[in-house]
């Protein structure tokens, strides 16, 4: 009897000790060393996430170059790749695309596909002829995890705890700058850390991977179009119609769903949420940002995970495509020197929102749907401003070059009216000035930038106010100024 007690004790007590060295470990959705995601059936441990990101750019080192975007609330490494023929250069001629996931730490397949897609993009360069013709003309950068607390929640070797918010228990997709309200005293590591990312790009095109959902949205999250109007609609809907058409073609009732049968729907019919990345992107950083929610599990279960990949690969990398569709140019004066920041208008389409500005090798990316014709005007300061009409083409990037006679500018677009016309107000960039007018007097008025700094604080009560900005960044800025009895929220990109 004592005998049999003391096995029965041995081997409760070595289960025991063995429960324990593998509950270190999620057995069966977390890769411990990097061969096990040799097939991308896992999801890797954060120290085999590391290893995957260095290899790629030490066994790709002409394409391939890894970036450390910045640090987590808990010192986990913000990573991102750039994938480019001449990756350790900056080709301002080409446009910049973005891919970033799992925001939400607990959304996991958009983090595995990023890893998978990554992998594709260098193993097939050279032999796959539309791999290589994208690498060799558009600077691609993957970040496959924004935040590494939230997914790696108490442990980085655990998935399956993982939280959707950061180590601060805040949901980062509703923690930057807002239309509404730019200012913030304080940004989470992660969101800062991508805000700085952002403002150091030119980016054209992106998209944030979520899960929990199977749907594409695209801007606006915070206004509906009624409130604000997306002049981009039409080409909004045409890029995610293709994405939903090519994932259809693998599972023809993929992304089908009560919210859009389609497949894809403006941010806040589905619903409308305040401080997310997708309106940051689109309203200050002049980025084409949609929002990609990839499977109707928050973790998909790594048994389907090479079955959803399959669903998105082709997508995913046409997605990257469409930055080679619409017009570019360069804008430079009688010298031939580069115009950087200034700002391209399509005239009869833009709002004062929607305008896209120039790189500093003064480059710019519209895009728009092909078979039209649009009138393009250039507005920058110190330079007569000129128009010029284009043809829009379908898969095809045209060109349209400006060059700028110096003199005195004018800025193409009306004043913001109020209700009836009752109101007009008015904002301008010139000669390192803000320069802000009125119908009627202006009570208040507050400049931030792209970082929630307060830049001007006044009460003009004046028709017309100038302020000198000093020492600020270039970038965008939002102006909120009250006049008349109403409130108006405008929107400057500052040259340095």
């Amino acid at each position: 009897m004592v005998n049999w007690l003391y096995k029965i004790f041995i081997c409760g007590f070595l289960l025991l000790i063995n429960s324990k060295l593998y509950a270190q470990y999620d057995t069966g959705y977390v890769a411990v060393d990097i061969a096990q995601m040799e097939d991308y059936n896992l999801y890797p441990s954060y120290d085999v996430y590391l290893q995957m990101m260095e290899r790629f750019a030490t066994e790709h080192p002409d394409i391939c170059k890894l970036i450390e975007i910045g640090k987590s609330v808990q010192n986990r490494k913000l990573l991102a790749v750039k994938i480019s023929d001449n990756v350790g250069d900056e080709e301002f001629s080409e446009p910049e695309f973005f891919y970033s996931s799992t925001i939400h730490g607990d959304e996991l397949c958009g983090f595995n596909f990023m890893l998978r897609l990554i992998n594709d993009l260098l193993i097939n360069y050279g032999s796959d002829s539309y791999i290589t013709w994208l690498v060799d003309n558009v600077q691609i950068y993957i970040n496959p995890l924004a935040n590494p607390d939230g997914l790696y929640n108490g442990n980085n070797n655990y998935v399956t705890n993982s939280t959707r918010y950061n180590a601060n228990g805040v949901d980062l997709n509703r923690s930057f700058p807002t239309i509404n309200n730019p200012v913030f005293d304080f940004y989470e590591p992660e969101v800062k850390a991508m805000i700085d990312f952002a403002n150091a790009h030119y980016f054209s095109i992106s998209a944030n991977l979520h899960s929990g959902s199977e749907i594409l949205n695209y801007p606006w999250d915070s206004f509906y179009d009624s409130e604000l109007p997306l002049p981009d609609n039409s080409w909004f809907e045409q890029i995610c119609s293709k994405y939903v058409t090519t994932a259809r073609k693998i599972d023809p009732e993929y992304m089908e769903s009560e919210i859009a049968q389609c497949g894809y729907v403006f941010g806040s019919q589905w619903y409308k949420i305040s401080g997310g990345r997708q309106d940051y992107m689109n309203y200050f950083m002049r980025c084409r940002e949609i929002t990609i929610e990839l499977s109707n599990a928050y973790f998909l279960h790594p048994d389907f995970l090479d079955e959803y990949w399959h669903k998105n690969r082709a997508s995913l990398i046409n997605l990257i495509g469409e930055s080679l569709h619409g017009v570019t140019g360069r804008v430079t004066d009688f010298n031939g020197n580069e115009v950087n920041n200034a700002e391209v208008i399509v005239l009869d389409q833009d709002k004062n929102y929607t305008t896209v500005f120039t790189n500093k090798g003064g480059y710019y990316f519209r895009y728009l749907p092909p078979g039209d014709v649009y009138e393009f005007s250039v507005y920058a300061d110190g330079f007569e401003t000129i128009n010029q009409v284009v043809a829009t083409q379908k898969d095809t990037l045209v060109s349209l070059d400006f060059m700028l006679r110096n003199g005195i500018a004018y800025y193409p677009l009306p004043p913001i009216e109020g209700v009836e016309g009752e109101v007009a107000f008015s904002a301008q960039f010139d000669g390192g000035k803000i320069v802000v007018e009125s119908s009627k007097p202006i009570s208040d008025l507050v400049v931030v930038d792209s970082y929630g700094r307060i830049l001007v604080k006044s009460k003009p009560k004046k028709f017309k106010s100038e302020y000198t900005l000093n020492n600020c960044s270039h970038g965008v800025c939002v102006i909120k100024a009250e006049c008349g009895g109403r409130s108006f929220t405008h929107k400057l990109f500052i040259t340095k």
